[in-house]
């Protein structure tokens, strides 16, 4: 049995960060409903040679179709919500409320429901109702300002989407937080997190150096902001990276390299003297490199128990055998997914279905709902509610 079963969750999410948000959940064992709009969630538009982007944020979930601008799809709503345990939405803030579906709605329906709201900017404030992507508040979090490489002015952003996946995250928390609180209370609440204040949080030590001294991060590209050698360094094939954070290390790090004289250098023995002429360190360290290959040089290192590692690409790190023997790669209904990496020994994440098509379970859990077959043709009959629909967004 896995952690969370006999907990439901209605999904009432769309692209990256709900979806993300619930899927944690669903991995955990939650019973997770996706609820979808009558042109199908945004994300099923978005593919390329065989890829569809809603597959990976959706799999392990049930799907249903709801218009919820009819009176019929926000009341099927209601009944579902009254016994469900979770509720997560990623509307702009005030829009389920102008449907009846907000927090103060359904919690009179269901007191014990944990209502999970997730927006760009937050439910107030003066940017509470703009649209949040993740590009927007990378840039206006200040991430953008010092990613990138030392000395250029080229924005750069983290290129994996962390405002949209952290904000997936912090809810998560904040859900299972709720429900800790409730096992007390007996009563849910409403838990918020936004993309804006996600990117912000991932700034933890470049604001903690603002807040001290009031400097500005610059970009270092993979440099260390405190500690030299830490980045990544060329080598006879390539690039691999090191961790130098202290002086035990550096010492070691200079005795792998074939040369410990290295370690007590004018300019070098120090901390402060590795950060001040860092340009020159690296110069130094690359010649020695280049005499080897980077697995060569991650064998020699470990060996001397300095961390490194090698610059892989995807198909790379899909193949190392750590990843293989943790069993980050899953697979269900045929095909490969990547595992929620959360180890619970006794209760283990769990894979149980793929990605749903619009309306797949439509019947199905209406059915559970005390909906009877002719309810349900009077749902679909009115367009409320669809039954295994196809829309051209999954055509």
């Amino acid at each position: 049995m896995a952690a969370l079963s006999g907990l439901k969750v209605l999904d009432c999410t769309h692209v990256i960060a709900g979806a993300y948000c619930s899927l944690v959940l669903a991995d955990l064992g939650a019973d997770v409903i996706k609820i979808e709009p009558p042109a199908g969630e945004s994300t099923r538009g978005l593919r390329g040679g065989g890829f569809r982007a809603y597959d990976f944020v959706n799999r392990n979930k049930r799907a249903i179709f709801l218009d919820l601008s009819t009176q019929g799809g926000a009341d099927v709503v209601r009944r579902l919500a009254a016994t469900a345990d979770v509720f997560v939405e990623n509307y702009r803030p005030g829009s389920l409320d102008r449907m009846g579906l907000g927090y103060t709605d359904l919690s009179k329906i269901n007191p014990r429901l944990v209502y999970c709201s997730i927006s760009g900017f937050g439910g107030d404030g003066p940017y509470a109702e703009r649209g949040g992507f993740d590009l927007v508040t990378q840039a206006m979090s200040g991430l953008m300002s010092f990613i990138g490489e030392q000395g250029s002015e080229v924005p750069c952003s983290t290129a994996v989407p962390i405002s949209d996946l952290n904000a997936g995250l912090f809810g998560a928390i904040g859900v299972l937080a709720a429900l800790q609180s409730r096992q007390t209370t007996g009563k849910g609440q409403r838990v918020e997190s936004s993309l804006f204040e996600s990117a912000m949080a991932a700034t933890i030590w470049e604001t903690g150096r603002f807040l001290t001294s009031g400097e500005l991060p610059s970009r270092t590209g993979t440099r260390h902001r405190l500690a030299a050698p830490y980045e990544a360094l060329k080598t006879a094939d390539g690039h691999m990276v090191v961790g130098v954070n202290s002086q035990r290390l550096w010492k070691r790090f200079c005795e792998a390299l074939g040369d410990p004289a290295l370690a007590e250098e004018a300019g070098f023995d120090t901390p402060g003297g590795r950060m001040q002429n860092r340009d020159a360190l690296q110069a130094r360290i690359e010649a020695i490199l280049a005499g080897d290959t980077s697995a060569g040089w991650v064998l020699k290192l470990e060996a001397k128990g300095v961390p490194a590692g090698p610059l892989n690409d995807i198909a790379q790190a899909w193949d190392d055998p750590q990843i293989k023997a943790r069993g980050l790669l899953a697979e269900v209904a045929g095909r490969r997914f990547v595992r929620t990496p959360i180890k619970l020994h006794d209760t283990p994440v769990e894979l149980l279905r793929g990605p749903a098509e619009v309306g797949e379970h439509t019947r199905e859990v209406l059915a559970e709902a005390g909906f009877s077959a002719t309810d349900i043709d009077a749902l679909v009959a009115q367009g409320a509610a669809a039954v295994g629909r196809k829309s051209e967004a999954t055509a």
